[in-house]
């Protein structure tokens, strides 16, 4: 086995920049680590108004996290979260870089720590499950007959 010497790694490190600890993973949460998530939102969920309350819910129980934005989105999409989070005095980001994704089903907005808070459930489908309201029967609709013989 060789050892390499402090040259060899020196020349790497130069080469191919330094190596990233879970490259996946910082790929995925949009530039940091799992373990300091607080909330994430898919790409299609931050496009969805309806996700406003749940999103300022967040960042006013945790008003010194980071909201982490996904560049690939529209503008328009984008500027109700970014307003939110400056009404609320919470730092916000924008990446763009060509690795983060642009799918739906990809993030879109990540709520970080700069420490390991380590939460669960962090997906906003799960930390924020949509409130149904309960069926009401549908009004059952009688013919004329059975109105004049009751």
């Amino acid at each position: 086995m060789t050892e390499k010497s402090p040259m060899d790694e020196h020349l790497q490190t130069a080469m191919y920049g330094t190596p990233k600890i879970n490259p996946d993973e910082q790929r995925h949460y949009l530039g940091t680590f799992r373990e300091r998530v607080s909330l994430t939102m898919t790409i299609a969920e931050v496009m969805d108004r309806n996700n406003l309350t749940n999103f300022l819910t967040e960042i006013t129980a945790h008003p010194s996290y980071q909201v982490i934005l996904n560049g690939h989105i529209d503008q328009t999409d984008l500027a109700p979260y970014m307003k939110l989070a400056s009404q609320n005095n919470v730092q916000f980001v924008i990446r763009q870089d060509a690795i983060y994704g642009i799918n739906d089903s990809d993030l879109g907005l990540v709520i970080t720590s700069d420490t390991a808070i380590n939460v669960n459930p962090v997906a906003l489908a799960k930390k924020y499950p949509a409130k149904t309201t309960p069926d009401t029967p549908a009004k059952k609709k009688t013919s004329w007959l059975d109105r004049l013989l009751h």
